[in-house]
Formats: C-alpha cells, sequence, structure tokens
C-alpha cells in the first residue's frame, strides 16, 4: 500500500508470493508426516522382525544415467508363538541377512507388516517445520514497512 502523502510504503519482498508455495509445502510434509506416523500404524505393535532373505531389483535410474540395484527384506518375526515372512515395502535398509530390524504389525492380521522408523516422521516434522519457519519469514520481511523517500 501506497500513501500519496509519502509517509508509508509498504515494499513486498521478490514476487511476494513465494511465502505462499512454502507454506503449502509444508503443509504437505506435515500431512506425510501425520499419515505415516499415526494413520498408516494405528493401532499396529511394535516388534523386532530378523532379516531372513534380500531381494535385489535391477532398475534404470535416469539421474544417475545407470542401472542400481534396490534391495527388499524379507523379514521373520513371531506373533503368539506363530512364526510369519514378510518382505518390507522399503527397499535399501542396509540390512543384509541375520540383521534385526523395528518392524510393527496389524495384530488383527499379524502378515501385515510396515517397517518402523520414528526417525524418518521426526525428519519429515523437522524439515516442515523449518520450512514453515522460512515462509514466515519471508512474509514478514515482505510486510516490513519502510519510509519513502522524496
Amino acid at each position: 500500500m501506497t500513501h500519496t502523502d509519502g509517509r508509508i510504503k509498504t515494499v513486498n519482498a521478490g514476487s511476494g508470493k513465494i511465502w505462499i508455495i512454502l507454506l503449502v509445502f509444508a503443509l504437505l510434509l506435515y500431512a506425510v508426516g501425520v499419515y505415516l506416523g499415526f494413520i498408516k500404524s494405528a493401532g499396529f505393535v511394535r516388534t523386532t522382525g530378523v532379516v531372513v532373505s534380500v531381494r535385489g531389483v535391477d532398475h534404470y535410474e535416469s539421474d544417475l544415467g545407470r542401472n542400481v540395484t534396490t534391495y527388499y527384506p524379507t523379514v521373520a518375526y513371531t506373533v503368539d508363538g506363530e512364526e510369519y515372512t514378510c518382505e518390507l515395502d522399503i527397499g535399501n535398509l542396509g540390512d543384509g541377512e541375520g540383521k534385526e530390524v523395528s518392524i510393527q504389525y496389524n495384530p488383527n492380521n499379524p502378515a501385515e507388516v510396515n517397517y518402523y522408523s520414528p526417525g524418518t516422521v521426526i525428519l519429515i516434522f523437522v524439515i516442515g517445520t523449518g520450512i514453515l519457519a522460512l515462509a514466515i519469514l519471508i512474509l514478514v520481511m515482505g510486510k516490513k514497512p519502510q519510509k519513502k523517500t522524496g
């Protein structure tokens, strides 16, 4: 807003709309964090599984310009005295055969299992908070009143 009497002129930083893009991105990150941390695993029970085999899947990675292999571990775990095995849908955990991994299973269907990684959810929220703070900073700096010269 510019006053014609020369008192105050509000200056927008850059296009003035970058903060909206950052805000939307931060909110999307929060939504992913809530889904992974709370919705997808609601009611699941945490336990430890042991990697019993690893399946490699070769595919072309265009960003790298070459073929790469993604490894998917199959874990064994026990629920109420019964042993289950399941291939996890997350690859490249760096866990070879015999390694223990944290998992969570559905008590109503113990064959349904997810990889458990609270650090991933925390990291998503930390990054989202940093982006939100940047959006707020850009918004506040863009609304900073400056005296008009002349």
